[in-house]
């Protein structure tokens, strides 16, 4: 297992259908699949990047945006360090939907989460009912940080998920508060009893959960910049 100093758990939210599990399979994977399968309780994947010149493991999580799932959530919330909230460009209530998520964030997150706001399939360019004004004045209200990215071209997706592991690090790691510090060695482990331990597929699944395993994983190396090296971010629009 390819050796890390700090493990950040990053949870990618969002209603149903707003592309949360291809944004994952594009990071993670560098892969696209055109044909919508709604996740069904929750998935996660594994990967390490450097920050800072230490190894990085960043274990995220995507979980269902159905109504029905939200009972998992606050199992799936606890001991966050960073969310990815999505919505899509191609559907105006998946932003206003935002506010729920955000209410669900400040009730089981810890305090210092690190919150970016995500806007996919700008590529979808006709059939787009959220403009980027009025997705920057949503977030700015809201005090959040934002991006449009598509999951099917790539555009962006390596940088939103970099960039929000980049927040992590410098909010916890180099100016940490006194209750949320990590420390080198520090790993993710929560303490979840049987219920708990079910919804996540039971104990053999809990288990990869625990040793900090995904279904894959891979390796990004960042420049000082944060980038990759040579590594292009091309805009959206």
């Amino acid at each position: 297992m390819y050796e890390y100093k700090y493990l950040f758990k990053i949870l990618v939210v969002g209603d149903s259908g707003v592309g949360k599990s291809c944004l994952l399979r594009r990071f993670a994977d560098g892969r696209f699949s055109g044909q919508h399968q709604s996740t069904v309780g929750i998935d996660f994947k594994v990967c390490t990047v450097e920050l800072g010149g230490n190894v990085v493991k960043l274990q995220i999580w995507d979980t269902a945006g159905e109504e029905r799932f939200h009972s998992l959530l606050p199992a799936y919330y606890r001991g966050a360090h960073g969310i990815l909230l999505v919505y899509d460009t191609t559907s105006l209530i998946s932003l206003r939907n935002l506010d729920s998520w955000l209410q669900e964030i400040g009730r089981y997150c810890p305090e210092q989460v690190c919150v970016l706001m995500v806007g996919n399939k700008c590529d979808e360019v006709d059939d787009r009912q959220v403009g980027q004004e009025q997705a920057m004045s949503f977030a700015v209200k809201r005090g959040l940080d934002f991006r449009e990215v598509s999951a099917k071209s790539g555009v962006n997706v390596e940088d939103v998920f970099l960039s929000l592991a980049l927040d992590i690090y410098e909010t916890l790691v180099l100016s940490p508060s006194p209750t949320r510090r990590l420390k080198g060695g520090w790993d993710a482990r929560i303490n979840m009893d049987d219920d708990d331990e079910q919804s996540l597929g039971g104990p053999e699944n809990w288990r990869r959960l625990r040793e900090g395993r995904g279904e894959s994983s891979s390796t990004i190396r960042l420049g000082s910049g944060g980038n990759r090296s040579g590594d292009h971010i091309d805009s959206c629009c």
